[in-house]
């Protein structure tokens, strides 16, 4: 008996598979533990199911990778939000490795029709192992027979060897496979063989879409907003990692079009509310760019001055908080630092600002919105208390919803005072996100 992988970001769905197929699934969350049962040669998998609606690592990167660690075995969608179209997403779907769509409301046993696996929910405690790869054949990967048992079409031209240790065909691609025939073959040879040069194909076909995917318009809102937000999360590393260049910044102006694109073409105040709540999870510099460039949107800003002042200063203004004197300062609390750190935090702003400035050629207009991300127009805010009509209308936007993310789930009770240290108009907008997108 194999078992089946879910990857699914809703607990109460992992449980509720976890109590209907037993021995028989593998549960997580987590893409990164799903990868490791992937890539571990004694697991045997029958089909992958993988609702990809969530920032924490990127479905068509683990797409690509599990065509290397498992060519054979089928992947499923699972389709939580019930947005997939099948007939337009056909093109990708054959050129993916990816079988079909599921709406996540099916039982364990309509799971496993495809497959045409039997329900065993009591099988047993430990399962006899896949076999562990091996190469035999220049240009050609090795598949355990076993990866193929789930399966009614060959999925590529697969290849047998013969007595002599030659390779022949045994089955063309989308030909039909003979189960009783494939049993026989495990018995004397638990091995089929695959051309690499037709993996890569798929490969490539993965990478192209990734390239294009937020120009495709038949894919769901919320797996594009996921692929979006996961590589914000992977070029704020590498921003963290290597510090600012040219190049970084025109990376990070095509991705930010990008998310102001996604923005303006979600038509739900649901579905922007989970893309908020996404971007809190991934990371607080992401959080606050897409509520800064939301804000902006409600004040009617032009799309050029969002993405190319805004968005750019919000990305970019704690780069002197990621590796400060003090360590890593940027999700630290103001309040709680000792007093030379304190000193060298209240004066981030500036110090991005200046780094900013040495290592690309960024409009003085961006790094004064750097400058000024924490002060107020009542002159109350730091390093320098500027305000009135010195303070940038993108620095009062950035710097009022830094306020509104420094106060966390106080916000609703301090909200009057905070409000209070900027223009009407500012904290207007604010208040009118918050109730178009119900948030505290």
């Amino acid at each position: 008996m194999s078992q089946i992988l879910f990857i699914h970001h809703d607990l109460e769905f992992t449980s509720r598979i976890r109590e209907e197929a037993g021995n028989q699934a593998l549960t997580t969350p987590s893409m990164l533990q799903a990868l490791q049962w992937i890539s571990d040669p004694e697991i045997p998998l029958s089909g992958i199911y993988l609702n990809p609606n969530t920032p924490q690592y990127s479905a068509l990167h683990f797409l690509e990778i599990t065509l290397m660690s498992r060519p054979a075995t089928p992947v499923f969608l699972i389709d939580s939000e019930n947005e997939i179209d099948i007939r337009s997403t056909h093109p990708f779907l054959t050129n993916s490795n990816v079988k079909g769509i599921f709406k996540g409301r099916e039982s364990f046993r309509e799971y496993l029709a495809p497959l045409g696996l039997a329900f065993d929910p009591d099988g047993p405690e430990s399962l006899p192992p896949r076999k562990s790869l091996e190469r035999a054949h220049e240009g050609y990967l090795a598949i355990p027979v076993q990866d193929f048992e789930g399966l009614h079409f060959f999925p590529y031209d697969v290849f047998v060897e013969d007595q002599s240790k030659n390779l022949r065909l045994l089955g063309a691609r989308n030909s039909n496979i003979d189960a009783s025939y494939l049993a026989s073959l495990l018995a004397r040879n638990p091995w089929l063989f695959v051309s690499e040069s037709s993996i890569l194909e798929i490969r490539e076909s993965i990478r192209r879409t990734r390239s294009e995917f937020h120009e495709i318009g038949n894919f769901p809102a919320a797996w594009k907003t996921a692929e979006l937000l996961f590589q914000a999360k992977n070029l704020l590393r590498e921003f963290q990692k290597g510090g600012a260049s040219d190049g970084f910044v025109e990376h990070t102006h095509l991705l930010l079009s990008d998310l102001h694109g996604l923005i303006s073409n979600i038509n739900s105040t649901s579905k922007l509310s989970k893309l908020i709540e996404m971007a809190k999870e991934c990371d607080r510099t992401l959080h606050c760019t897409i509520l800064a460039i939301m804000m902006a949107k409600v004040m009617r800003m032009e799309h050029n001055s969002i993405v190319e002042i805004l968005g750019l200063a919000s990305f970019f203004q704690d780069i002197s908080l990621f590796r400060s004197p003090y360590g890593d300062l940027s999700d630290a609390a103001r309040e709680t630092l000792a007093p030379e750190a304190r000193a060298y935090y209240d004066q981030h702003p500036v110090l991005s600002a200046d780094i900013l400035s040495k290592g690309t050629t960024l409009p003085e207009v961006i790094l004064q919105v750097v400058r000024q991300h924490h002060e107020r127009r009542d002159r109350s805010g730091y390093p320098n208390a500027v305000g009135g009509m010195q303070l940038h209308p993108m620095s009062e936007i950035l710097s009022l919803i830094n306020a509104y993310l420094d106060a966390g789930e106080g916000f609703a009770d301090r909200a009057d005072e905070i409000c209070s240290h900027y223009s009407e108009k500012a904290s207007h907008s604010l208040f009118n996100l918050l109730n178009l997108l119900d948030l505290p």
